[in-house]
């Protein structure tokens, strides 16, 4: 994905091009929402962080209904994943994360 010309996950050394990853607890939080109220001065990258900031303050980060669901289910004994499924899974999201 680019954003302003320059392809995100890289950045430029005096080596080259290296890719870097910013893991959630690296991630700087409330950094944009310090600026509200003055917006004119923000450059159209913070307007942006400050958008997205602001739509996921209401987004939970888990989704309830489907964790209870999935308790529900364990406690019944009719969820049953066999820890070659696991497996699988965990290597396919590996995959998937180093394709972005």
């Amino acid at each position: 994905m680019k954003i302003s010309g320059v392809e995100s996950g890289k950045a430029t050394t005096s080596r080259g091009t290296a890719e870097i990853k910013i893991l959630p607890k690296d991630r700087p939080k409330g950094l944009i929402s310090s600026h509200e109220g003055g917006s004119g001065q923000l450059s159209p990258l913070e307007q942006g962080m400050l958008v997205a900031e602001n739509a996921l303050k209401d987004v939970p980060d888990t989704r309830e209904e489907i964790v209870n669901e999935l308790k529900e289910r364990i406690d019944k004994g009719e969820y049953k994943v066999s820890g070659a499924e696991i497996a699988e899974m965990m290597l396919r999201r590996r995959a998937a994360d180093r394709i972005r």
